[in-house]
């Protein structure tokens, strides 16, 4: 985590412009008599196309924000779009810099007439499913934008049938690097404050960062396909193409990086790269492309819906959050948590000189479940390619052998933004989450190549290092004599992030050193450790983050919570599960930052309602921008993956090898979950559930290994039948039981009395998504209608000289807080055409009342007190029912506690 207590401070309301009606989420629909199991395929059978299309992000009307830009991204290179001049797009590389600090730079597409003139119908669709960003206006305009997979180019595809079209460029363009600060951790920032570019007949380009002594670096170059084109330089830092009117062609361009092409020649690996797919042709790659988005997809499935349709809006970030983090994530580093491949901030980039640990388990966790551990892969690749290095450091540091990760390590193993830094620089326990996360991806792929020379290799050294870090009392107790229990609690005995480290990883060390016959003569030393290790701090019946007396709090970490998730020591059906559950119950700062992972962990302990809330308030108080990001600086793409792996964890759960269904799932009837997902072991997992009810377990064995299942159905008769042949090979009532299985085979777990035969044959399916999304009580919004309404930006509502921004007061717990007063009569008025309005405001003990006036007749009271905790972001007063036409909101503060504004939406 970073190395900060600094609260988020926002200064403006998120600008969601929605027409008419703020459209919630569509209302899953209950179908209790039929099951989509297919047992020929061992998964559920889902129509992708039509299931995800529910779930694109639609813009129906011009968005000019940079903010609000649209994403596509081909794995490597990301493009964020919005309108301006026609369409500009932020252009990244995940292998561009160290830690992706410097974007590549901005691509813009421009007509004569305008692109967006003269038009009556527009649409603009991010399509999950194929992967593409698609503009459409009126039928003879289309533009799409996608790119060719596995390669770092993407492609704008221009169809435009209007005729008098006089003009059409193309230009690549760089921000102002005169005074680039150096936060990517590079060795020499003069490298990248000097830029060339060139222009002949493959097309134009610019490059920077081409000495940069680590290999970084890139070209940002175009080319056309489809029409003629002359290209020329404009400055240094600006490249055009002017492009021939045609009705159909592509422009093709790329972000070239140094570190992936021969001899490090960004310049020549970009103009092959153009040549190349110009080659190929649009329409080959097109279907390319879609088909490796496809194949993206079918890997796993999740419906999370119901709940009057706030369930299906949290599933709808599931889905946003996946393709967000895929996008960007098959570099060969990984998708940086706070930069990834989007971001709409040129080169002001924040936490960029490394990866925190605790911020990128985050992005990546998740993917272990949804059956992409080769995205995993990426993320503790970073960690196993400097083994060497981290082995090296560790003995020049601690001269012991052994093996620490800094929590902040940079691109090779440097540790320089851990050990100048009293928030990072005693934390030991960076070292054993990479190596359990490198023992997972074994337990989830069974790469018994990769157990033996990757990750076993990092467990020993890193249990090593713990055994000689430990200290010894005089009863031949083991202890941590001082570290940090992560950023929080500095310098201080017996955290328990390493008494759980040592207790997680040192069992998986011997038992995967007998596996492979290895190390026989460090086996005793580990098992004495375990043997003799000091109990978990303890107050109260709840764990502590480390010996009592706590000491000064320095950031905001629920430390002690670690031990649910991700350190999966315990859990449902653990000997510890109360105290782990008052541990969860009494965590000092819930939901405390935009990296907060309560809701994995309510998950973890089967609080399904908690879990769901949990998800919510996240995005409640991140999720403000109407594609699915936030304004929050100190993370962009965190909160996104504590949506992916609480929703995997309410739904299954194997971190103890045991396969739990729906362990979490809430308890309001209207509840519909459906899931196919990896457990530990290569079983592909499918369920399904509504009106509190799961139908069954199917099991798709991959290399098989016995299968451990707890009854979903508690006391009631179960038999596992073998799909292929219909056999029986168990029937039991036991609360857990476990049976073999054979390599490609597929089994069902089914109630003897209501077996899956049962129920009715469906495929899944959905219906394309038209429009905005609302989450209920909160200002998060995805996409925009076509005008009216919506969120109101800050700078629409006129509030007289008695309001200040809650930048200048020192709130912004939650970064919509826009404007605050503590004057009695201090007045904020907005004018607005629509048939309802909504007022946003968190609560607090520090607040008090503010009148509501509508088109100057006082409506209500409102009362912005609450006692206890700060109650977040919340619809305090609305009124709906109006007649169309303008009407006036008024708000007047009326004591001298806090009024608060955090948002007004028009419906």
């Amino acid at each position: 985590m970073l190395t900060t207590t600094v609260r988020r401070l926002s200064t403006t309301f998120a600008v969601a412009a929605l027409a008419g009606a703020v459209l919630t989420a569509p209302v899953a629909v209950a179908a209790p008599g039929d099951a989509a199991f297919s047992s020929s395929a061992g998964r559920l059978d889902v129509d992708y196309a039509g299931y995800l299309a529910k779930h694109d992000i639609v813009y129906n009307r011009p968005n000019t924000n940079p903010a609000y830009g649209l994403t596509v991204g081909n794995g490597r290179t990301g493009a964020m779009a919005w309108q301006q001049n026609g369409l500009t797009m932020q252009v990244s590389n995940v292998d561009a810099s160290q830690q992706t600090a410097f974007g590549a730079g901005l691509v813009n597409l421009a007509t004569t007439p305008a692109m967006d003139s003269g038009y009556s119908t527009y649409q603009q669709r991010l399509s999950l499913y194929d992967g593409t960003l698609t503009t459409k206006y009126d039928s003879n305009r289309t533009v799409t934008v996608m790119g060719q997979p596995g390669s770092e180019v993407m492609g704008i595809h221009v169809d435009d049938t209007r005729g008098g079209v006089s003009a059409v460029t193309l230009e690549l363009s760089l921000w102002d690097v005169a005074n680039l600060g150096n936060s990517g951790d590079v060795p020499d920032i003069t490298t990248w404050r000097q830029v060339s570019s060139y222009a002949d007949a493959s097309g134009a380009g610019f490059s920077r960062g081409q000495t940069d002594a680590q290999k970084f670096g890139y070209t940002l170059a175009a080319t056309v396909e489809g029409a003629n084109y002359s290209a020329s330089v404009v400055n240094n830092s600006r490249v055009r193409l002017t492009i021939t009117p045609t009705s159909s062609y592509t422009v093709w361009f790329t972000a070239s990086t140094r570190l992936n092409a021969p001899g490090n020649n960004s310049v020549t690996q970009a103009k092959n790269a153009l040549s190349a797919v110009k080659s190929a042709g649009y329409q080959s790659t097109y279907t390319a492309y879609r088909n490796w988005w496809h194949n993206f997809w079918s890997k796993s499935f999740v419906q999370y819906g119901g709940l009057g349709g706030d369930a299906d809006y949290l599933e709808n970030v599931y889905y946003l959050s996946t393709y967000l983090i895929a996008a960007g994530g098959y570099g060969n580093y990984p998708y940086h948590f706070i930069n990834g491949v989007f971001r709409a901030t040129g080169d002001q980039t924040k936490w960029s000189n490394a990866y925190w640990y605790w911020n990128q388990r985050d992005v990546y966790n998740s993917f272990l479940a949804s059956n992409h551990v080769d995205l995993m892969n990426t993320f503790n690749n970073l960690y196993s390619r400097n083994y060497a290095a981290l082995k090296s450091y560790t003995q020049t540091r601690y001269g012991v052998d052994g093996l620490w990760v800094p929590e902040t390590m940079g691109w090779d193993g440097n540790a320089r933004g851990t050990v100048n830094s009293d928030y990072t620089k005693n934390i030991l326990s960076t070292g054993y989450e990479a190596a359990y996360n490198m023992y997972l991806q074994y337990r989830y792929t069974n790469d018994d190549s990769y157990l033996r020379n990757v990750a076993y290799p990092f467990i020993r050294e890193t249990a090593k290092f713990y055994s000689r870090m430990l200290s010894v009392d005089s009863n031949g107790k083991y202890y941590m004599a001082n570290s940090n229990a992560h950023e929080t609690y500095w310098n201080v005995p017996n955290a328990i992030t390493d008494l759980a480290a040592v207790r997680s990883i040192f069992p998986i060390a011997i038992q995967v050193s007998q596996q492979l016959g290895a190390d026989a003569s460090l086996r005793p030393e580990w098992q004495r450790v375990l043997d003799n290790l000091v109990a978990y701090p303890q107050q109260n019946g709840a764990y502590q983050p480390h010996q009592l007396p706590l000491s000064q709090t320095r950031n905001g970490e629920n430390v002690a919570s670690e031990l649910i998730w991700p350190y999966n020591v315990t859990g449902i059906g653990a000997g510890d599960y109360q105290t782990a559950l008052n541990t969860w119950n009494s965590r000092p700062f819930p939901y405390g930052n935009v990296w907060a992972n309560d809701a994995v962990q309510a998950a973890r302990l089967g609080l399904g309602d908690q879990a769901f809330t949990g998800m919510k308030r996240m995005l409640q108080q991140y999720q403000n921008y109407p594609n699915g990001f936030t304004s929050n600086t100190n993370g962009v793409f965190e909160y996104h993956g504590v949506n992916l792996s609480a929703m995997n964890e309410a739904l299954l759960q194997s971190y103890n090898d045991k396969i739990r269904v729906f362990p979490a799932a809430p308890a309001n009837s209207s509840f519909v979950g459906k899931f196919t997902l990896l457990a530990k072991n290569g079983f592909l997992v499918s369920s399904e559930r509504e009106a509190n009810e799961t139908k069954y377990v199917g099991l798709r064995s991959q290399w098989g290994a016995t299968a451990r299942v707890v009854n979903p159905w508690s006391g009631q008769q179960v038999r596992v039948r073998r799909t292929s042949d219909n056999t029986t090979v168990l029937t039991t009532t036991a609360a857990e039981f476990e049976f073999p299985t054979a390599s490609g085979a597929t089994y069902v777990v089914e109630r003897t009395a209501k077996p899956l035969t049962s129920y009715a044959t469906t495929r899944l399916t959905g219906s394309p998504n038209q429009g905005a999304k609302a989450l209920s009580g909160t200002a998060s919004t995805l996409g925009l209608n076509a005008s009216g309404g919506g969120l109101v930006n800050d700078t629409d509502v006129s509030y007289d000289g008695n309001w200040f921004p809650t930048t200048n007061r020192g709130y912004g717990d939650y970064n919509d807080d826009t404007h605050h007063s503590t004057v009695v009569g201090a007045t904020a008025t907005y004018s607005f055409t629509g048939t309802g309005i909504q007022y946003l405001s968190e609560r607090n003990g520090d607040m008090g009342t503010v009148d509501v006036y509508l088109d100057n007749a006082l409506q209500a009271t409102v009362d912005l007190h609450a006692d206890g905790a700060r109650q977040v972001q919340q619809v305090v007063w609305q009124k709906s029912g109006l007649a169309s036409g303008q009407h006036t909101f008024r708000i007047v503060n009326r004591s001298t506690s806090v009024g608060m504004i955090d948002a007004l939406r028009v419906t």
